[in-house]
């Protein structure tokens, strides 16, 4: 028997923003991986009936009209679940995510229980030196491009390929 291969799901939320707790997702952006190669993707715009605050319209371009049409979170969420089921979630500061995630699913009486692995610590243990761990210092700094910053696909597209990074390290 080989030794069983880990599973990454690398996941981005961008949020309604206001109250802690209270954020409601409004784009979810997951890349299934082995460390290696992407295996699966989703990639979604997410009503979540509230308003987004003034502050997150700004830095996302997501406006209040783009998600009015937009399904809830519970119509995405078995799919989400079967993708993350058995995986190490991957973030950029990834307990903001994965808390976000979390109080999603608990809305719709699911619990979700997953390993995670933060780049953004991850980094500032191994580059001690680097001036700013944000995602875009660290695609800069390490040439990935990230075209659509503040986008939760882009966002995790650019932490998948600092996750490899740090895996090469």
């Amino acid at each position: 028997m080989g030794k069983e291969i880990d599973m990454y799901s690398v996941i981005d939320l961008e949020t309604t923003g206001g109250e802690f707790n209270k954020e409601r997702i409004i784009e979810i952006g997951i890349i299934i991986t082995d460390g290696k190669k992407v295996l699966d993707s989703f990639n979604e715009l997410v009503n979540p009936r509230k308003k987004v605050d003034f502050y997150v319209e700004k830095l996302t371009g997501i406006k209040n009209k783009d998600l009015e049409n937009k399904k809830e979170f519970a119509h995405y969420s078995e799919r989400i679940q079967q993708m993350i089921s058995n995986t190490i979630i991957v973030g950029h500061d990834v307990q903001y995510d994965y808390r976000v995630l979390i109080n999603e699913f608990k809305k719709i009486q699911v619990e979700i229980k997953n390993e995670t692995f933060c780049t953004f610590s991850n980094f500032k243990n191994k580059f001690p030196e680097l001036k700013s761990y944000k995602l875009n210092s660290l695609c800069e700094y390490f040439n990935i491009e990230l075209k659509n910053h503040h986008r939760a696909y882009d966002d995790a597209k650019a932490t998948f390929k600092l996750f490899k990074i740090l895996n090469e390290q």
